[in-house]
């Protein structure tokens, strides 16, 4: 044996996590998703997500960002916790991309309209197409979610709160709807209610530090009306 041989052990790695490399070094996503996609199923890949190494893990968030389906939400949604941050940023990036797109390309390209106007404060002019949206994709949790900042920016917080609400029947791990939704309980004076989403909230993604903020600022309240 020889010394080369000691001191240069082989180090067994998988695919995935060596095109992940080489993603981190050239930030060629497209050959990334080339590459993983000709070995890897996004069911596969929800499963790394859930068992795999740090490294393992976060490749496959990637991966599930590029490659992924309907079904690769939950999975995303669940890493939104995990104990790495790393992580964690990637499945958030990849959770709220695959949101987005988890509709036929006429309704996603619907939506990103009525986030145009919403983002502009154009609340009213963004209801109606909003509606249309939510009506035609009845299981785009997005389109419903947008629906609800319709409704919130137009004060109409009974509205907004059952537009979150469809959205959180559609996906439970849509922690800025629950953030909403608690903000539309708080208006109506349930601080109780708005406590628990707020907690959920951050039980989904424990990074939303304004979620954390208004949860304290709710206990005080909540305090202050036991007195």
């Amino acid at each position: 044996m020889t010394d080369a041989s000691v001191t240069s052990p082989l180090v067994r790695t998988t695919r995935l996590a060596t095109a992940y490399r080489r993603l981190l070094a050239t930030a060629d996503a497209p050959q990334y998703a080339a590459e993983v996609d000709e070995h890897y199923s996004p069911a596969t890949l929800a499963s790394l997500l859930c068992r795999g190494d740090v490294e393992l893990r976060r490749a496959a968030a990637m991966a599930l960002g590029l490659l992924g389906n309907s079904r690769s939400i939950e999975p995303l949604g669940r890493a939104l916790c995990d104990v790495d941050r790393g992580v964690r940023l990637v499945a958030d990036d990849s959770f709220r991309g695959l949101l987005l797109r988890d509709a036929a390309p006429t309704h996603h390209q619907q939506l990103l309209k009525v986030m145009h106007l919403t983002d502009g404060g154009e609340f009213a002019a963004a209801l109606a197409p909003a509606m249309i949206v939510a009506d035609q994709a009845p299981r785009y949790a997005e389109a419903h979610f947008q629906l609800a900042c319709c409704w919130h920016g137009l004060e109409e917080p009974e509205k907004a709160s059952e537009a979150y609400a469809a959205c959180l029947w559609r996906c439970r791990f849509h922690y800025t709807a629950w953030q909403g939704w608690a903000r539309c309980q708080i208006i109506a004076g349930d601080f109780r209610s708005a406590a628990a989403a707020l907690q959920r909230c951050l039980d989904i993604n424990p990074d939303l530090e304004c979620a954390r903020a208004q949860l304290r600022a709710v206990r005080r309240r909540m305090r202050r009306s036991d007195v």
